[in-house]
């Protein structure tokens, strides 16, 4: 089977319904928290995790997958790369969760009146940073446009939008997301580590 080819049965695999009604559950702070702060003083980078928040087509989507909304801030002096590469997830027994990467990149606006200082482009093209290994899919209804789109992110600026991995297994307890950020030359600024815990339906009683 070509690359392409099996790139889209395995969108189709993972979009398809779930077979059994049981979920990973959400990933959540070791306090409980749905928000997660992260920054890093020396380059004056910041992101701030948020789980349990989708909301849009499919609405089941955080059944399917591992949902996760991201806000970048680049209160530094250097521009940040923002690529599909640099993030991993594994649980406490090591196993790795790939990215789903739905597509979908940035760019510096180029019309001086524009209120938002990027252009959102729905386009593959961009760098895809690394070395951690992600999967490209063709996603269903809103998750491409309200998805993390990946670029250069200039200094003074910000980026937001929901990043996608594969499910958590069910018997997984905790899990650590680390973003290995990058400059645009591929040379490292930071890796910034949120440690993660899974919250079942019995937690939210």
């Amino acid at each position: 089977m070509s690359a392409s080819l099996s790139r889209l049965a395995l969108a189709a695999l993972l979009l398809a319904p779930p077979a059994c009604a049981s979920t990973s559950g959400v990933l959540v702070a070791h306090n409980g928290e749905h928000r997660l702060l992260v920054r890093d003083e020396p380059s004056g980078v910041s992101v701030v995790l948020t789980s349990g928040v989708w909301v849009g087509d499919p609405d089941d989507l955080a059944s399917q997958w591992t949902v996760l909304h991201v806000l970048v801030a680049n209160l530094g002096d250097e521009p940040l790369l923002l690529a599909p590469g640099d993030l991993e997830l594994t649980d406490e027994r090591g196993f790795h969760y790939d990215l789903l990467d739905v597509g979908g990149a940035f760019r510096r606006s180029e019309d001086p009146d524009a209120p938002e200082t990027y252009d959102r482009l729905r386009r593959r093209d961009y760098d895809p940073g690394g070395p951690v290994e992600f999967e490209p899919v063709v996603p269903p209804g809103d998750v491409a446009a309200q998805a993390l789109p990946w670029g250069v992110l200039e200094p003074g600026t910000q980026m937001r939008g929901f990043v996608y991995f594969e499910a958590v297994e069910p018997n997984a307890n905790a899990a650590t997301l680390v973003w290995h950020l990058l400059r645009p030359d591929h040379s490292r600024v930071v890796d910034l580590r949120f440690d993660l815990r899974v919250a079942r339906e019995r937690d939210k009683g």
